[in-house]
């Protein structure tokens, strides 16, 4: 079976080759076409040609594969994905030209250098996002299209990795079940106007919709306004 599927990102139309035929596949991937494998029952591994893959046994269920097809499509062509959005912002996925406008605050770990350069950012794009569908994303003002601060998930950190640093547990955070960690940085200019918040509770609706599993927070202890707001969302968090 070989469909050719033609999907709209951004107002423009792209063809999407759907099959499973080795050859087709591969094919598409020389011409540079996107291409997703159509797999069937008891079969193991990816066809020839494919990065991506769907279970289709009949025509008519391909309405159901629309959000991921377009998703497909913006990965080939390196587009961001808007995850979300609220009344004030759109939650997208962090693209290499966001590296400049990401500033470096006094607060920042080491960690947060991936996203001071294109190179960098790049990487962790294409390494996060593509494997995991998750990951920190820019958060953007709608009125001028200005990012204000970055937020998103990640997998959760098990407690026995890091028990030395953990004080003032709350409880609900020892399940050894597969957890998301909520984290958010609102930059310095943006703050006091509630961004936080805005964009925590879509992203923590989000999670539910789509993983429905636990969602929870690390904290410094002397960072009152994060403790408070993780107490206004509801969210076990651990203070270390």
């Amino acid at each position: 079976m070989t469909i050719k599927q033609e999907i709209m990102v951004d107002g423009i139309v792209y063809p999407v080759i759907l099959s499973d035929e080795k050859e087709t596949l591969s094919a598409a991937k020389a011409a540079g076409r996107v291409s997703v494998a159509i797999l069937r029952e008891n079969q193991t591994g990816l066809l020839s040609g494919a990065e991506y893959a769907v279970e289709l046994s009949e025509e008519k269920e391909l309405e159901l594969l629309m959000p991921y097809l377009e998703r497909v499509v913006r990965r080939h062509l390196g587009l961001p994905w808007n995850i979300c959005e609220t009344k004030r912002l759109i939650i997208r996925e962090l693209t290499a030209e966001d590296a400049g406008q990401i500033p470096k605050e006094p607060e920042d770990t080491p960690a947060d250098a991936v996203f001071y350069t294109p190179e960098l950012l790049a990487a962790y794009i294409k390494n996060q996002y593509r494997f995991y569908e998750y990951g920190i994303w820019a958060v953007v003002q709608k009125s001028d299209g200005v990012i204000v601060g970055t937020a998103g998930l990640t997998q959760w950190e098990p407690e026995e990795v890091w028990p030395e640093r953990a004080e003032g547990r709350r409880e609900g955070t020892g399940a050894q079940d597969f957890s998301l960690e909520l984290g958010y940085h609102i930059f310095c200019p943006y703050r006091r106007r509630g961004y936080a918040e805005e964009a925590c509770r879509a992203i923590l609706s989000w999670a539910e919709e789509g993983y429905g599993c636990p969602v929870r927070a690390k904290v410094k202890p002397d960072n009152t306004g994060s403790v408070r707001l993780l107490e206004k969302l509801g969210i076990p968090y651990w203070k270390i």
